[in-house]
């Protein structure tokens, strides 16, 4: 990692480490590298200052220090029954309790990213248990060597049962492995030909797998020895050498810096932001790396970038279960599906469209009534507690700034201020009976606009 105050220079583009470090660049950095970001874990970003910070995130380290061993699936009980393995449904929920509860949130950014990126359903593969191993693949290199990680994904069982491996033999190769580790996973459409896709499944032909063992065997005498030629090279390719020939291509690292800066830093990144980063993503032995230099830098922390994506489901899901104590409920995983969100279960190879198709208005229903119901599950006796009272009890805005915060929220605009510190004062700052109101204000806030964005 780069000393505080370095400068990068890039083709032109240049960006300085060592800008303000205070609540909002703490918070902004939480919301894109974790799921929430909660008023402990602001007040331990700023004692540790932006480096330390960084590093613990991509370290896999707690912030605070806090130590949570988290319970195996079978331990983790919601709606009053322990969780199944073998159920794709619980399986999405422990998934969901491991993003609200885990002390390395970047780590479980980067395996839902990869979810995305190597887009692979339940639907098709139909075996939970190979679902569930592929997932622990991209935690395991969440924010490793990315040619590592490729070659892995080409010889994981559910990646080759989704993409019909078993029938990639010599003479008669099926090109879907081929396209989608050009087009999906490394190059990007328009950086190969249709000849190359051709040739480049030739490379990969030979391997099975046993989709009820999840047995990877390759079987010689099914893989093409001949001279391939892929993109303007030529050789007697085979599934790693092929994949050294995709790592030379500029293109990969393009490709990638824009699926990284459209992931955690903007909708649409400038040209030389992109070149900057995949200069990075050449020179950097691993993404964390990447990452590291990403979120040091200067241009990451600029206020038009701030709130400026919209959450996914998980994200949103996830961000609420971690900032408030309630129970987990088998509710949330088919909320989060009429929000667009199925995990393991993305809707085709490409994985989910994202940015402002969350927004849709009938996927927006499905996030309030999560709100809804998240709000009406906190306990009373936790809305009456010390934490969720400000000193000025009398203000509704001062009910708003704290509870804001509590949720993640750390920057509101005004109207959304407005709305929610008259909702309080109407009906709970200068009552006696407060609940209602209390889960009232909640709901709003989990539905603001604020909310949804990161």
């Amino acid at each position: 990692m780069m000393a505080s105050g370095m400068l990068l220079e890039m083709d032109g583009w240049c960006e300085r480490v060592g800008s303000a470090w205070t609540e909002k660049e703490a918070a902004h950095l939480l919301n894109r590298a974790a799921f929430s970001a909660l008023p402990a874990e602001i007040e331990a970003c700023l004692a540790l200052g932006k480096e330390e910070t960084v590093r613990r995130l991509i370290e896999g380290r707690s912030l605070t220090d806090e130590a949570v061993e988290l319970p195996p699936i079978e331990e983790v009980v919601a709606d009053g029954k322990p969780l199944k393995p073998d159920l794709i449904s619980d399986q999405q929920l422990y998934w969901l309790y491991r993003m609200a509860r885990s002390q390395a949130p970047l780590v479980e950014k980067m395996t839902l990213f990869w979810h995305g990126h190597f887009a692979t359903s339940n639907q098709k593969v139909a075996r939970v248990n190979l679902m569930v191993r592929q997932n622990e693949m991209f935690r395991a290199g969440a924010l490793g060597n990315f040619r590592d990680l490729v070659l892995a994904v080409g010889k994981d069982p559910a990646m080759m049962v989704w993409l019909d491996v078993n029938s990639n033999k010599k003479g008669k190769p099926n090109e879907n492995y081929a396209r989608e580790v050009m087009e999906l996973f490394t190059l990007g459409i328009g950086n190969y030909t249709e000849d190359d896709v051709k040739e480049a499944a030739r490379a990969f032909t030979g391997w099975t797998v046993n989709r009820d063992t999840g047995e990877v065997t390759f079987n010689p005498k099914q893989h093409d020895n001949s001279v391939k030629h892929v993109l303007g090279r030529s050789g007697n390719f085979d599934e790693t050498s092929l994949i050294d020939v995709l790592f030379e291509q500029k293109a990969l690292s393009r490709f990638m810096a824009a699926k990284l800066l459209k992931f955690f830093a903007v909708g649409n990144p400038h040209p030389d932001w992109i070149e900057a980063v995949a200069e990075h993503f050449r020179t950097k032995s691993t993404v964390g790396e990447v990452l590291g230099n990403l979120f040091l830098s200067d241009e990451f922390y600029k206020p038009e970038y701030r709130l400026a994506l919209v959450k996914s489901p998980a994200e949103y899901v996830a961000g609420i279960l971690r900032t408030l104590n309630v129970p987990l409920s088998k509710g949330y995983v088919n909320l989060m599906r009429l929000m667009g969100q199925e995990l393991y279960l993305p809707p085709n190879v490409a994985g989910w469209k994202g940015g402002e198709s969350w927004l849709m208005s009938s996927l927006l229903v499905a996030r309030f009534q999560f709100a809804q119901s998240v709000a009406r599950k906190v306990k009373a006796s936790e809305l009456a507690s010390a934490e969720y009272r400000p000193e000025r009890k009398d203000s509704g805005e001062a009910w708003v700034e704290l509870w804001a915060k509590k949720l993640g929220l750390w920057e509101i605009g005004e109207p959304t201020k407005r709305a929610t510190a008259q909702y309080a004062d109407e009906t709970f700052v200068h009552a006696k009976q407060q609940t209602a109101g209390m889960r009232g204000l909640l709901q709003l806030l989990l539905i603001s606009p604020e909310a949804q964005l990161k």
